[in-house]
């Protein structure tokens, strides 16, 4: 009787039962030990904490030059599963303005809008965080990743409007609400940016992100004298400053 394909079934019934996952740990570990950023893992909590400029596409202003640019500041988390994924949640406050600039035109409007926005967040780095390719990894971080975020959220929205010849502050004069504000819907933010290493603890990010909502009363003004088939929308250019804490256990860092 051939007894080969017996010793050939039982070998291969071993490489099955090898620990392959506890190998896999093994060399994890090692990189974690070897590396000068082990420190710092790209996993875990990040803190963000950012300010910017904004700009509205509404009835009332299609293009750049109708913009009252406003501000806007943002505070959020971010946790990383890899140097590749991650998920956010923010909260911004953002203020909307613009004025109606054709002269010919018969809305003869104005208007600023108070926004608190909430989101969740993918954020899907275009490059590993480490540097190197294929199968090698080296243990120095990139200066440089550029990223894209794609989320889901609402805002919390409060506009005025009033005759364009004016700001909010001089005017005497501001008009009716087209519907009961402050008003709540949905958004959506896309877009991405540039992640600049400082160290283990801190980077900042550059990000320009669109957002697109379901409403048309961002600018107080309804579909009935705008075009129907348009909501409003805005976009938000910011600087972001990430912030990842290291926690050190000094008790068991003592030498004896």
């Amino acid at each position: 009787m051939n007894r080969k394909p017996y010793y050939l079934l039982i070998l291969f019934s071993l490489l099955l039962l090898y620990p392959w996952d506890t190998l896999a740990q093994q060399q994890q570990y090692r990189f974690k030990r070897n590396s000068k950023s082990s420190n710092v893992l790209e996993r875990g909590w990040v803190i963000l904490l950012g300010g910017g400029v904004t700009a509205v596409r509404s009835d009332i202003c299609g293009s750049w030059g109708c913009n009252d640019f406003g501000p806007n500041v943002s505070v959020g988390g971010l946790y990383k599963f890899s140097p590749y994924l991650g998920v956010s949640g923010t909260i911004d406050y953002v203020k909307l303005g613009a004025s109606d600039k054709d002269r010919r035109s018969q809305l003869n409007l104005a208007f600023e809008s108070q926004v608190i926005e909430v989101t969740g967040s993918v954020l899907l780095n275009l490059l590993d965080s480490y540097a190197g390719s294929g199968n090698y990894r080296s243990k120095r971080k990139r200066f440089v990743v550029p990223y894209v975020r794609l989320g889901a959220g609402f805002v919390y929205y409060n506009p005025v409007s009033f005759p364009r010849d004016r700001s909010l502050d001089e005017s005497q004069v501001t008009y009716d609400p087209e519907r009961k504000y402050p008003a709540i819907a949905p958004v959506v933010p896309l877009g991405g940016g540039l992640r600049f290493y400082i160290n283990d603890e801190i980077s900042i990010a550059s990000e320009i992100v669109y957002r697109v909502t379901n409403t048309d009363y961002l600018d107080n003004v309804g579909p009935r004298q705008g075009n129907p088939t348009t909501k409003d929308q805005y976009g938000v250019v910011a600087i972001k400053l990430q912030y990842t804490p290291v926690l050190k256990n000094k008790i068991f860092s003592k030498k004896p």
